[in-house]
């Protein structure tokens, strides 16, 4: 897969191509008939500028995030302040929004996420450079994912029969191949390790950590070689959150994408409506949306640091509610 990946690594005309394919997927709505903020923040190929062995494209004036904290410690801000740590839920929304919107709306992704591609803005937006590697999955794939997510994310427990057949079932279609000798719940606990971060504890006696002798991945055959690229982001979004100390399912974010996707498929969603109708109210909240943004990042900036910390453990302690009900909504009682 990175073999046939590299081939087109240096043609430009095919990086400009992807990242203006990526940028639109993202600023519209899966059925292409409605403006959405994006997540990201995408540079443009400038028009004229491009051919295939020169790409000039918008500069995003920041650092990549494996500056990041060196840049903190420059501008004297605690890693562990609230503020970093808000930062760090905004960063891991930023790439599971993107790249769930990317892999399971369309199929076509950045393919070579890591610390160095990924920017922090100087306002604190999250930028993604380097779109010399991209990857298409086919549409089947990209329903069987969804159907994964929803699974996962509708699960009543972490060791329910019926809930693990299923989620297992699942991650066979997708063409997960197991040892021979593996447990019945290897490919259930290989799917919520790969998608769902805040698992403590895996069916089948699995641990969570991938180095781990007892861990689901070394159960693994092989894995599909049209998801692999797909795991890869995976991992770098759990690699993230782990370090930040951040319990997040990727599973649980993604599936209302999912479900979407689930309903788009089966014809429950009318995608004939058309790009000329009048502006709708989401258009315009999307537009509210980002000058809002911009007014309480300049007001932010302005308070004192004390204050400005209180305000950010408030919002973390509020995000953090609302993470553990939707981390709980599924999990029966004891």
């Amino acid at each position: 897969e990175l073999e046939k990946q590299l081939a087109d690594e240096f043609d430009f005309i095919q990086e400009a191509v992807a990242m203006d394919r990526i940028y639109n997927s993202l600023t519209r709505s899966s059925d292409g008939t409605e403006v959405t903020e994006p997540p990201l923040v995408l540079p443009r190929p400038v028009p004229g500028l491009v051919s295939k062995r020169v790409l000039v494209m918008d500069y995003l004036k920041g650092v990549p995030l494996s500056r990041a904290r060196e840049e903190m410690e420059k501008r004297g801000i605690d890693a562990n302040s609230p503020e970093s740590k808000l930062f760090g839920r905004k960063l891991l929304k930023a790439l599971t929004y993107g790249f769930g919107r990317n892999i399971l709306e369309t199929g076509f992704f950045h393919a070579d996420p890591h610390p160095g591609n990924i920017f922090v803005l100087e306002n604190g937006d999250i930028g993604l450079i380097d779109f010399g590697q991209v990857k298409q999955i086919s549409g089947r794939n990209r329903e069987t994912l969804a159907k994964v997510m929803v699974a996962l994310t509708d699960r009543v427990g972490d060791d329910r029969p019926e809930d693990l057949e299923k989620i297992g079932n699942l991650a066979l279609e997708l063409g997960v191949e197991l040892n021979e000798d593996a447990q019945d719940e290897a490919a259930a606990a290989v799917a919520m390790w790969l998608f769902d971060g805040s698992t403590e504890v895996l069916p089948g006696g699995y641990d969570t950590g991938e180095l781990s002798p007892n861990s689901p991945v070394k159960e693994l055959k092989s894995f599909p070689q049209d998801l692999v690229l797909v795991g890869r982001s995976s991992i770098l979004i759990k690699g993230i959150s782990n370090r930040l100390g951040i319990p997040w399912s990727l599973a649980k974010e993604w599936a209302p994408i999912a479900r979407d996707v689930l309903n788009a498929n089966s014809g429950q969603v009318d995608m004939t409506s058309s790009v000329d109708k009048r502006v709708r109210f989401r258009t315009v909240l999307s537009t509210f949306k980002q000058w809002a943004r911009g007014r309480a990042n300049h007001v932010g900036k302005s308070l004192p640091s004390p204050v400005r910390s209180q305000v950010a453990r408030l919002i973390i302690k509020m995000e953090e509610r609302k993470s553990r009900r939707n981390l709980t909504r599924h999990v029966p009682p004891k």
